[in-house]
């Protein structure tokens, strides 16, 4: 029976191989209840539409909200104790909560946990630095209320997700928590567009529905990627891809983020798998650091870690992991602990322990949670000792 694939689905496949999918390249990872959740017959749900009910279980954190209240600006933000990348995302909308005040109220809703018991735990752990109102979903419909009427409703199936409700209790955005920051300035200053972001989401829409249809007419050749990947045999994932680039032109994108990602898993495989060609691995690494993804700042990140931290490298260059790092830390502006770790270990490995103990100190104060700060910690004090030992 063949399996019934969906853009959303073969990219979580995607994932389930091992690929480090970013966000800006292709789409969220599925959550483990999206599939499920995606079965159930419920109204849609785009921006311009009036914005569902709040209903949840309970509210964890902050006074609890029950409706949208004329004139104000909310934003209901959807989250999981599971979720690495909802860790980041977590301190970025403290920030906008401090930054906007009391012109925008943020609501954290936990979904598709696999216990809701461990949500309050982590909210106390996460303390300041998840500073507004924190609520969990009401699973007496089996599913989760919020998750059915707001997630599935607008075909998120990853998260985080975030969707900001304007002063008329309408959907104006529907996105990424890390990027919407502008539109959320614009819409509290009444100076946002909902006409052309209703258009554009409908264009989205309608762009995605098409790429399904091509996924649909070519669930063999994805599924033979999927099982490439799986297997490693990166040579023949490529090709797929390329063949699938003529097939699926509506998905040119997302197959774009996916030959990246392949690429670098690689590259990985190259330096220290099962037949190992050094040369052929930085090669390709340079090549998709001159290419691809030079604008990548997770792809670049990964690739200089490896360098740096993988088991088996026979001749780690240095000065490549050097200048991947700091291209990632000039695209991430400075702002992710862990990829300032990666920095921060280049200098160490390079010798120079003052810039060592320097980038350290900023990755700690950017620590996405309190286990990376710990590690972070644990490198700084090494770096500090080298560079104690060295005066």
């Amino acid at each position: 029976m063949k399996q019934n694939l969906t853009v959303r689905s073969v990219l979580a496949l995607a994932l389930a191989a091992g690929l480090a999918v970013s966000t800006e390249a292709i789409a969220k990872p599925a959550a483990p209840a999206a599939k499920e959740a995606a079965k159930a017959e419920t109204k849609t749900l785009s921006v311009g539409d009036k914005a569902p009910e709040i209903r949840v279980a309970k509210f964890v954190k902050g006074t609890p909200v029950t409706s949208f209240e004329k004139g104000k600006v909310y934003v209901v933000e959807f989250w999981a104790t599971w979720c690495g990348p909802c860790k980041t995302s977590i301190p970025h909308l403290t920030e906008l909560q401090k930054k906007h005040k009391d012109a925008v109220t943020m609501i954290g809703v936990s979904v598709w946990e696999q216990d809701q018991a461990a949500v309050q735990p982590f909210v106390d752990k996460m303390g300041d630095k998840m500073d507004y109102r924190v609520a969990i979903d009401d699973l007496s419909n089996g599913k989760g209320v919020m998750a059915e009427t707001w997630m599935t409703a607008a075909k998120q199936s990853g998260i985080p997700s975030a969707f900001i409700v304007d002063a008329a209790g309408t959907i104006a955005w529907i996105g990424h928590p890390m990027g919407m920051e502008k539109p959320l300035a614009a819409i509290i200053d009444g100076k946002y567009d909902s006409k052309a972001a209703a258009a554009e989401a409908k264009a989205e829409s309608e762009k995605e529905a098409k790429a399904d249809k091509e996924m649909e007419s070519n669930q063999e050749a994805f599924a033979l990627l999927n099982k490439a990947v799986r297997r490693k045999n990166f040579d023949e994932a490529l090709k797929l891809i390329a063949d699938l680039n003529t097939k699926a032109p509506s998905m040119k994108a997302q197959l774009e983020g996916m030959k990246v990602q392949i690429q670098g898993m690689q590259f990985k495989e190259l330096l220290v798998g099962a037949k190992k060609d050094t040369a052929a691995a930085y090669k390709l690494a340079a090549e998709l650091a001159d290419g691809p993804m030079k604008d990548d700042a997770t792809g670049l990140n990964t690739i200089a870690w490896t360098i740096l931290d993988e088991d088996g490298v026979e001749n780690r260059d240095l000065d490549m992991a050097l200048k991947l790092a700091q291209r990632a830390v000039e695209l991430s502006k400075g702002e992710s602990g862990m990829i300032l770790d990666t920095l921060g270990r280049a200098y160490f490995e390079k010798g120079d322990f003052a810039k060592a103990v320097e980038t350290q100190e900023k990755a700690v104060k950017h620590a996405e949670d309190d286990d990376t700060k710990d590690q972070l910690l644990e490198a700084l004090a090494k770096y500090k000792k080298a560079l104690a030992d060295k005066k």
